[in-house]
């Protein structure tokens, strides 16, 4: 099997999502509108096809018992690696890495069935942030998201989701990471306020994972449909992550001047509203993004469907 078929450049170009999952199709697209997405890959459901083949793991998670969950992850995460998906691999870091010297990269599942309208298993497969530009590192960032397919969480998940989840596959996002200075998630439309046409935003200091993991209490913005910004709640925003040069996160506590003051201006608040609304549009769909900002550039690492909001632009 050519390594053009186990991994595709996230570049604009319409790929299927039964071949890079539901989080890399969303990210071409955003790279096809011009929106700021950082330089992107995907390892294709090929490539976890084919080593699931190699290691016997089955394609349908209604046939696996929980009690062999455990087996199927550490097979995954210990057996050897085909020399095709190897060098997909090997390919990626070449290529992502050719941009920065010091490239650091962040690696992310991309289910096929995952951040669709129906079905978003967010927070459900794993996503390795700060990884080094390195063949065996990027490989064991890889297994770590395939396994997390296998997830006693994931496998529930996929089993009450019925038939259109039995047989998911995964993708796996390979992108270059963003330092970012403040993070920020935003939807489109209002998701606890009956999808009411204001942009909410969160944003804290350093990587996004203190927003998506609820390790801080963040900034909230309302942004109206007018573009105004309606209010502006300030957090307890006491500790960030940040990336460490030598690969890998860490846990830091947020100065005590920062704690207190906004994490994003109110230009920059009223700027994503905008882009957010325009994504909206453009998608045909209310959206959660995630992105973050670093030396004053705004970037977008990652779009879903609200799954709760799909009423709106019916």
């Amino acid at each position: 099997m050519s390594t053009a078929r186990l991994l595709v450049h996230l570049d604009g170009t319409d790929h299927s999502i039964e071949l890079i999952g539901g989080k890399a199709a969303s990210l071409s697209r955003l790279r096809s509108l011009g929106a700021p997405v950082p330089a992107a890959l995907a390892l294709t459901t090929s490539a976890y096809r084919l080593y699931a083949h190699r290691i016997g793991i089955p394609e349908r998670s209604s046939r696996v018992a929980l009690a062999e969950l455990p087996d199927i992850r550490a097979a995954i995460l210990d057996a050897p690696m085909p020399p095709e998906i190897a060098s997909a691999i090997g390919e990626a870091t070449g290529a992502l890495a050719s941009t920065d010297s010091s490239s650091l990269l962040a690696v992310r599942s991309s289910a096929t069935t995952e951040d669709s309208p129906e079905f978003s298993f967010a927070g459900l497969h794993d996503t390795t942030l700060s990884v080094v530009a390195d063949p065996s590192r990027l490989e064991s960032a890889v297994r770590t998201c395939w396994a997390s397919l296998w997830s006693e969480r994931s496998v529930d998940y996929r089993r009450r989701g019925g038939a259109a989840l039995d047989s998911a596959a995964m993708a796996v996002v390979v992108q270059q990471l963003v330092r970012s200075d403040v993070s920020f998630v935003a939807f489109s439309a209002n998701p606890v306020d009956h999808c009411a046409r204001q942009v909410v935003i969160s944003s804290s200091w350093g990587l996004g994972e203190t927003i998506v993991a609820g390790l801080v209490v963040p900034d909230h913005i309302l942004v109206g449909n007018d573009g105004a910004i309606e209010t502006y709640h300030i957090g307890s925003k006491l500790m960030m992550i940040i990336a460490e040069p030598g690969g890998g996160v860490r846990q830091v506590p947020v100065p005590r001047q920062l704690a207190s003051r906004q994490s994003l201006t109110r230009d920059q608040a009223t700027s994503i509203g905008a882009m957010v609304r325009d994504l909206e549009r453009r998608f045909g769909t209310p959206l959660d993004i995630e992105g973050g900002i670093a030396g004053g550039a705004t970037f977008l690492f990652q779009a879903r469907p609200i799954t709760t909001c799909q009423h709106m632009l019916s």
